[in-house]
Order: structure tokens, then sequence, then C-alpha cells
């Protein structure tokens, strides 16, 4: 049952929203800062959901700028629903306490025309960012966020329910339409917002005994990590001061016109820069395309030239080493030859000697065969005298030598007598071989 009091607030939130008259709020478009007051970056707003749940809830939010280009907020909700009244113990538990504090930062769709807007490139970069190439809802206001809660809770919708307390963190998204105008400045707008996140909780298991009215706990201390859907948001905002939502959180490009010439000057000059870099390598391009084209072109000639040269060298480098080698084989075969002439000539040589003095020890063997063998009878028939004593010299060894006679000075001279050693037998053969024979045969 839900307690009177909350009644209360539900009345103090009419008598809020319905002044005498009211008018549809106008988007601004002038190009001029204001500065807004106190009461003017105020604002307060209430989750229906909460509402159709029956959980009392309400939120404070405050610029955090003074300029109707400031797009940063700081905001507070509090909702509380505990241990309402009933007669007996429910089945069905809800119960929730909830302290939240989060930052918004505001932002409306930009087009592209401006030339202070680019068109995202990147699919990521499109989900996130406000630039779009047309606006189809110039008055809706856009916000983004993070918040962080601390949660008493006791919740149980089956047959065991949990209680306890968590902390939660995480993130958020949402959208503003301006509603009305009140005459006396106030505003009131309807937002659309959904908030995610992760909690850490710790809790205890308990059960509900219909019998003696009561919720015995089952467990205690457990904890647990898990994502969670901290709030889905279809509420209203209550703007203080004469100073909607249409005038505020605009783009500073757009109502600062010295910021603007400060931002078309960058961007020119960014631009010029940009161009002038362009020039400079469309020209750089165009001369080292030639430069090197050229270059590439003496390179393969220079490439080509290396290369014949290196073939020519090659070539005579083997021919000079095919003759060395032939004169090498020409030099070791005069050598061979040379060495082989005179060894045939020393062979010959040999052999002459050999002969000889085979011809000189003949000639000595004959001599002394011939002094050896009986002498002739003499011419005048006188006999021959015994032999001579032993070491006693011939008449021919004794005698002197015969000179030679002149020769006739005609044909009717007489010749001159033979000497003893022509006029002797040839020696006979020797059954045996001198030395000298022996080692002439075995040179042979």
């Amino acid at each position: 049952m839900v307690k009177p009091r909350t009644f209360k607030y539900i009345w103090l939130c009419v008598l809020l929203l319905a002044p005498l008259a009211m008018r549809a709020q106008v988007m601004d478009t002038g190009h001029k800062v204001d500065t807004l007051s106190g009461a003017e970056r105020l604002s307060l707003r209430s989750n229906a959901v909460d509402w159709l749940l029956l959980v009392p809830n309400i939120g404070i939010e405050y610029d955090l700028g003074t300029t109707n280009w400031n797009r940063w907020s700081v905001g507070l909700n509090l909702r509380y629903n505990w241990q309402s009244s009933h007669t007996y113990k429910p089945g069905l538990v809800y119960n929730v306490a909830e302290a939240r504090l989060e930052v918004r930062n505001y932002y409306r769709i930009r087009v592209f025309s401006s030339p202070a807007v680019e068109e995202k490139k990147h699919i990521w970069e499109r989900v996130v960012s406000p630039r779009r190439a047309e606006s189809k809802h110039p008055t809706t206001t856009y916000y983004r966020g993070a918040f962080v809660a601390y949660n008493n809770y006791s919740l149980k919708f089956g047959t065991e329910g949990k209680q306890g307390n968590a902390i939660i963190g995480g993130v958020m998204w949402g959208m503003i339409k301006p509603m009305y105008e009140f005459s006396n400045g106030n505003s009131l707008d309807l937002e659309f917002a959904a908030s995610a996140g992760v909690a850490y909780a710790k809790y205890d298991t308990y059960t509900h005994d219909r019998m003696d009215d009561c919720y015995p706990i089952t467990a205690t201390g457990k904890t647990t990590i898990m994502p969670v859907i901290n709030e889905l948001r279809v509420g209203f905002v209550y703007r203080f001061g004469s100073y909607p939502i249409t005038k505020k959180y605009r783009w500073r490009y757009d109502v600062d016109l010295d910021y603007q010439d400060r931002v078309d000057s960058t961007i020119l000059a960014e631009r010029n820069a940009i161009a002038a870099q362009n020039l400079h390598d469309s020209i750089y391009g165009d001369i080292s395309k030639v430069f090197w084209d050229r270059y590439n072109q003496l390179a393969k000639k220079n490439k080509e030239r290396a290369d014949k040269q290196a073939a020519a060298d090659k070539k005579a480098a083997e021919a000079k080493k095919a003759a060395d080698k032939k004169a090498a084989e020409a030099k070791k075969a005069a050598d061979k030859q040379a060495a082989e002439e005179k060894k045939k000539a020393d062979k010959e040589a040999k052999q002459a000697a050999a002969a000889e003095e085979k011809e000189k020890k003949k000639a000595a063997k004959a001599g002394a065969d011939a002094s050896a063998a009986p002498a002739a009878p003499a011419a005048d028939g006188s006999p021959v005298g015994t032999d001579a004593p032993a070491g006693t010299p011939s008449a021919e060894q004794t005698a002197p030598a015969e000179q030679p006679a002149p020769a006739p000075s005609d044909e009717g001279a007489p010749a001159a007598p033979a000497s003893a050693e022509e006029q002797a037998p040839a020696a006979p053969a020797s059954g045996s071989e001198s030395p000298t024979e022996q080692e002439q045969k075995h040179e042979e």
C-alpha cells in the first residue's frame, strides 16, 4: 500500500508543472555568447518509470560552465521506496534506496556544410560522432555520460529473496526534446535515456514464511559481480530561469564569432598548408619521376656496359689461362724431350766409350797374343832358334822402331816389307769374355 506522503510528492510535481500559461519552445539560431545565472544553470528532473513502479525519485542537475556554449553538467539522482506499510508480510518485495552521481556531455547534430565539420570515415567514428549529412531533429539535444551509484535493496520476486547493498558504475546515453516554456521563463522538457554498467553486490538470501509472517534468512555474506541495467528513463526536466534548453548546450563555433574566426583561420591555414604540400609533392613528384627515369636508364646502360666489360675480361682471362696452360704443357714436353735426348746422348756416349775401351782391349790382347806366337822361318832358310829365356825381350821389342820408307818415285820400286804385327796371324778368340765386355752387355 502506497504511503500518503508519496501522493504529496506527486501533487508537488503537478503543481510545479502546471503554471497558468505556456508556449512551445523555439530553437535559438543567434550568434551571441550569453552568460547564464545560477538559476539558469539549475534544473530538476524525475523519472516517470520509477513513479509507475511506485518508487519516488528526484534529480538535480547543474551546468559546469556559465556560457551558452558550455556542454558539461553534473547531477545527483535519489530514489527511495523502503518498507511500505502492509497489514501482512507480502510475498513480493521491491524495496530500493539509491543515490547516483553522474556527469553528462551534451551535443547536437552537426551537418557537413559547416567549414569546421568534416565527415568521419570509419564506422566506429560515425556511431559516436554527432556529425551527419543533415539534421532531422534540430531541436533535439543528445547527451552521453558516466555514473556511479550506491544502492541498498531488498528484492523478492520468487521463492527466494535477496537483500543487501551494491556499488554500480557504468555509462549512459539519452536525448532531451523541448516541450513548453512557461510565462515565468521556466521550461519543461521530455527526456529518454538508458544506463547500464557493472555492479558489485553483497547480499543475504531469505524466504517468506507465511505461517509466521516473517522473512527468515537462509544465507549471509554472499558477493557477486554482474552486469546490470541501472535505469530506463522516460522523465521530465524542469528548468529554472528564462534560458531554456533550445538556447543552451550549443556549439561554441556557432555562437562565438571570435572563436569562429580563429577556427576558420586555423582551418584555412591548415588547408593552405596541405594544398602547398600537395603542390610541392606534385612538383617534387614530377621532378623526381623524371630524375629517377633518367637515372634508371643510365643505370641500365652502365650495367649493360659493365656486364659486357666483365664478359670480355672473363673471356680474356680464360684465354690467358688457356695460353698459360698450353705454354706450361709445351715447356713440360720440351723439358721432357730434352731430358730424354740428354739421357739418350749419355747412353750413346757410354756405349761409344765402352766400345772404344773394348777395341783398345782387343787391340792390346791381339798384340799380346802376337808377341807370344812362334816366329816364322827366316827368309834365308835358317832355323829358328830356341825360345828366349823368360823375361828376355824379343827382337821386335828391343829393335828400334823402323821409320816408314819414303814412297817410291816410280812404280818399279819394291814395296816395304810388312811389319811383324801385320804379318802375324790373328789371335784365336778366347773362350771367356773380358770384364769390360760383360759390363758393356749389362749396360746394353
